[in-house]
């Protein structure tokens, strides 16, 4: 065990190097952006993007980096601390809740070191300034509270399940609900009885799961316009019709091996060596979390639905994953498998972060560079505008610069970010980013105004 609580430690310092420097990736950019304009104009319940209300995503996630800004000022690393914080809650509570399940400490530590090196969270999600790893921590934590309620029938877990949901929702809006409703069907279905869904301690969990996102988006500009925004976000994968359908129901799964490798080909090795020993089985804990797990996964295999989607399902798939792994370790040779296949990845994960990191920050086509160019060329005391939400990247690094976020449209602007040809002023600066378009630094003649 001395050597699983090792690969843990290893697993977390891994995504330390240049982890601060490595430029904004994704919706990073995106994130840092809006949290930073809530800092600077004290408005919290409404999110702004470019000076214009926001309305795709709640603002918890936002609230975080600006709390973290507090300590750690504002850079990459910001909201990538806040990611870290909840991989490291996520995989606390997998100990803890695998412990509750199997009694046995190897499991346990197993399901953390599972779930920290799936391709998917040692690479990406586990670490960028991205809502997925803080939503799965909610998604977890409320389906752990469910399956307590479902084995106590305690008042606490009834209202934990539920406040849980409402902070997920806070987080990422409808898939907070989906995410417990199906599960409080799967628990319905593996005890043949709904309680949990239609009793008077269920009503009181629904009832807790909507008090803090009604508070919130009560206060918001426009209640309807976001709700409406939201569950056009949530549910337009399901409902497009411009996919096979059929395909997807066959790619999907395949997606899911793809990014939790190497974890995922252990299992099904694991699953051979315990099989060639007559060793398999499926106890009460695992069966009621499978049934979990695919209950809450068919809605993502017959939509429109991208890998990451399910990221809050992966801690069920440790636990699963790990109760197998740690039976299979009792054979040498799979032992020698195991912890040889998670060294190594843990080995080309730092080498990603010493090598890859610097190469992608430094490259002709890098946002990190172009903004660097244009800020060398422009006077950041004059007011600059963001034409280009496209490469919000570039924006928020001048914007950072500057002390203030960049607007899409400001009075009297002199330079702008533009993405268009159509421009009034001369272009200083050009950069080809391999896309549709160009980044364009304009400089608009003097005494032009532009109307807000």
């Amino acid at each position: 065990m001395r050597l699983i609580i090792f690969l843990i430690l290893g697993a977390f310092l891994s995504f330390l190097p240049n982890l601060d420097t490595y430029q904004f990736r994704n919706e990073e950019s995106l994130r840092t952006t809006i949290a930073y304009e809530m800092f600077k104009s004290s408005n919290y319940a409404q999110p702004y993007l470019l000076g214009e209300p926001y309305y795709n995503k709640p603002p918890l996630f936002n609230w975080l980096i600006v709390l973290y800004s507090q300590f750690l000022g504002w850079s990459e690393i910001t909201g990538r601390a806040v990611s870290l914080t909840f991989l490291v809650l996520c995989s606390l509570l997998l100990v803890i809740f695998t412990q509750y399940l199997f009694r046995n400490l190897k499991p346990s530590l197993l399901s953390a070191l599972v779930f920290i090196t799936f391709g998917n969270v040692l690479f990406f999600y586990g670490y960028l300034a991205e809502i997925d790893m803080t939503f799965t921590f909610f998604v977890f934590s409320l389906m752990v509270c469910a399956y307590m309620w479902s084995e106590k029938g305690s008042i606490f877990w009834v209202l934990a399940t539920g406040f849980l949901t409402g902070l997920g929702a806070l987080t990422k809006g409808f898939p907070s609900y989906a995410f417990y409703g199906f599960t409080l069907l799967a628990l319905g279905l593996y005890k043949k009885d709904f309680g949990m869904i239609f009793s008077k301690k269920a009503m009181l969990s629904h009832l807790v799961s909507l008090l803090l996102p009604t508070f919130w988006i009560l206060n918001t500009n426009d209640p309807a316009l976001y709700l409406k925004t939201l569950f056009h976000e949530s549910f337009s994968r399901v409902v497009n019709v411009n996919f096979s359908r059929w395909l997807h129901v066959i790619t999907f799964p395949l997606l899911t091996f793809k990014d939790t490798l190497p974890n995922s080909l252990l299992f099904l090795i694991a699953i051979y060596f315990l099989l060639k020993r007559n060793k398999l089985e499926f106890p009460h804990p695992l069966k009621k979390l499978f049934l979990i797990f695919f209950v809450n996964y068919l809605p993502y295999l017959i939509s429109n639905s991208a890998g990451r989607y399910i990221l809050p399902l992966y801690p069920l798939l440790a636990i699963m994953f790990s109760y197998y792994i740690s039976r299979a370790l009792e054979n040498a040779n799979y032992k020698k498998i195991f912890y040889t296949t998670i060294g190594l990845a843990l080995i080309f994960r730092v080498l990603y972060g010493f090598f890859f990191f610097p190469y992608y920050n430094e490259r002709e086509g890098s946002r990190k560079v172009i903004a660097s160019k244009i800020m060398h060329v422009i006077d950041l005391r004059k007011p600059i505008q963001c034409e280009c939400p496209q490469e919000l990247s570039v924006c928020l690094y001048i914007g950072l610069a500057k002390g203030e976020p960049l607007k899409r449209n400001i009075l009297n602007a002199v330079y702008s970010i533009s993405c268009t040809e159509e421009t009034k002023g001369e272009i200083l600066l050009r950069f080809n980013v391999n896309r549709s378009y160009y980044i364009n630094l304009v400089k608009f003649p003097p005494h032009s105004q532009k109307v807000e």
